[in-house]
């Protein structure tokens, strides 16, 4: 069930690029619906935008160690970590992941099941992209993104 509202934060660059350039993978959530848990699924469209709330917050700062051991999942920040030059995850996610001048649009939040999601962001430059987010010890983690 995707909800489609638009939602601005702040943020400094590029998901797609970094994560591309790291090899990450995009992989798409298992389908299913059930009305009977469409409260739980309104909360979990509200934990990932705040996910993506934290990691914008979590950038700006320049707060790369927790991006890479809170906001991804520790697959994603292993292939960041082992593709870099600097051999650092949260190095590479403060030198190549944002830029002042970028802004991420929420458009649409989507939950496939009680361990996968997906978010549509758009950038300022106006390439759309999807954020493909795994539920790890409770929490919404980015696991990979994928340009549109």
């Amino acid at each position: 069930m995707a909800r489609s509202s638009s939602h601005s934060l702040p943020a400094r660059g590029s998901l797609v690029v970094l994560l591309a350039v790291f090899g990450a993978l995009a992989v798409g959530g298992c389908g299913g619906s059930d009305d009977d848990a469409a409260d739980q699924r309104a909360g979990d469209e509200t934990s990932v935008r705040k996910a993506l709330s934290d990691l914008q917050a979590a950038s700006i700062a320049g707060d790369g160690n927790r991006i890479c051991k809170a906001i991804f999942t520790p697959k994603l920040a292993q292939s960041v970590k082992t593709s870099s030059k600097s051999g650092s995850c949260a190095e590479e996610v403060r030198r190549n992941l944002f830029s002042p001048t970028t802004r991420l649009t929420v458009q649409s939040v989507s939950v496939a099941d009680e361990a996968n999601a997906s978010a549509k962001v758009k950038e300022a430059s106006g390439e759309t992209s999807t954020v493909y987010f795994v539920r790890q010890s409770g929490r919404w983690r980015i696991r990979s993104v994928q340009a549109a």
